[in-house]
């Protein structure tokens, strides 16, 4: 059976599925919601379900959709769709809520796996914890969506946002550091530096706001063992920078 037809959405599930067919009965009043109202899904109708904790897909037939639950059978499992894709981590300065938007929503369609908002000096934008708290349910929608559309086995993670003090001092962010300068001579090209890490598990890529990093700013990621990097001669904005970085990444790394 193809599955590129079929609605796609996500669950969480107690377990992984290990034996075809199995009947699972699924207390998610959201889900159920979003299956009736949004995707007008009918008993009978085949699905395509995703574990995305486990990043796992399986195809399913709703046998009871109800008000806050749904009963499914599980048919069998889907391979992966995401290659040999690394974790990559988009920590990008703020910027003005319709171009975020669409920075969050094509960044996941590319596969990002977390994004990280950065408050910087330059940053225009300015988003407390508690302004944060507002916008993330939102945020997640926005991904949520993109996900289900390009077939992803996962929703990124969204961060509170970060100074750039705070970023370069995260020790729990492992592997490549890269930092997109529009100027510099010691820049090196990304796709070089990509293929200097052609099995690269995680990469981190720093991306400033509309007017550039402060000269502070560059020393301390520097410090951090970022690597400079360009993307060209032209000048960019974030989101624009974001998505190229974003389809480097899947050209040369993605398998």
């Amino acid at each position: 059976m193809e599955t590129f037809h079929l609605k796609r959405f996500f669950v969480s599930l107690p377990a992984p599925v290990a034996e075809f067919p199995a009947t699972l009965t699924l207390e998610d009043e959201s889900v159920a919601h979003h299956l009736r109202t949004v995707m007008r899904a009918r008993v009978g109708e085949s699905v395509v379900l995703v574990d995305g904790e486990r990043r796992q897909a399986y195809v399913a037939v709703l046998r009871a959709l109800e008000r806050r639950a749904l009963t499914v059978q599980v048919e069998r499992r889907l391979p992966p769709s995401d290659g040999n894709l690394p974790a990559v981590t988009l920590a990008v300065a703020l910027i003005k809520e319709q171009r975020w938007d669409w920075l969050i929503q094509k960044a996941t369609e590319l596969g990002v796996s977390v994004i990280q908002p950065i408050a910087s000096e330059r940053t225009i934008i300015k988003l407390d914890e508690k302004d944060f708290g507002k916008k993330q349910e939102r945020w997640e929608a926005v991904m949520r969506s993109a996900a289900e559309q390009s077939e992803g086995l996962f929703i990124p993670a969204i961060l509170p946002p970060v100074s750039v003090k705070t970023l370069c001092h995260q020790g729990s962010i492992q592997g490549q550091r890269i930092l997109l300068a529009e100027r510099g001579a010691h820049r090196e090209t990304l796709q070089a530096i990509l293929r200097k890490h052609p099995s690269a598990q995680t990469l981190l890529f720093a991306i400033g706001p509309e007017g550039g990093w402060t000269d502070a700013e560059l020393a301390q990621f520097e410090q951090a063992g970022f690597v400079f990097a360009g993307l060209g001669q032209r000048i960019m904005r974030s989101e624009t920078a974001a998505m190229a970085a974003m389809a480097a990444v899947v050209y040369e790394l993605g398998g």
